[in-house]
């Protein structure tokens, strides 16, 4: 009897895509809403300028990464960071703000939220547990 050797597993391989728009305007990149993405349509009052293009995407991933984690089809940060080809801290630095308070991401995707508030701060500044002390 021949003895069958397991067959080596492909390794598993993470998409992230993001359902917005980016539309390019002369100087600037704004985000599309819902209405406009359907309909082809981009009046010039589409979307706040204020929205932080990084930042939004970066909540996107996050968020994606920590629906990943949850489902148990990944393990920790560290084996995100190794199939996106990210350091590791980057990933788990990214993982915080999945803890912020709702209303501040409702905030953030409005582009109602401070000015200095962007991915870098995010990455260097410790969030507090508490929702009520996270500032919007």
């Amino acid at each position: 009897m021949s003895e069958m050797t397991p067959k080596a597993e492909a390794p598993l391989r993470i998409t992230t895509r993001i359902s917005l728009k980016l539309k390019r305007r002369p100087g600037r990149k704004t985000v599309l809403d819902e209405l406009e993405f359907a309909g082809g349509r981009t009046p010039d009052n589409a979307v706040d300028p204020c929205i932080n293009i990084p930042l939004l995407q970066g909540l996107a991933r996050a968020f994606y990464w920590q629906r990943l984690l949850d489902a148990g089809e990944v393990k920790s940060g560290t084996e995100i960071a190794q199939l996106e080809g990210l350091n590791p801290s980057t990933v788990n630095e990214l993982l915080r703000i999945t803890l912020l308070d709702p209303l501040l991401v409702q905030h953030i995707l409005k582009g109602q939220h401070l000015q200095e508030m962007g991915m870098m701060w995010f990455t260097r500044n410790a969030l507090p547990d508490l929702w009520q002390k996270q500032f919007i």
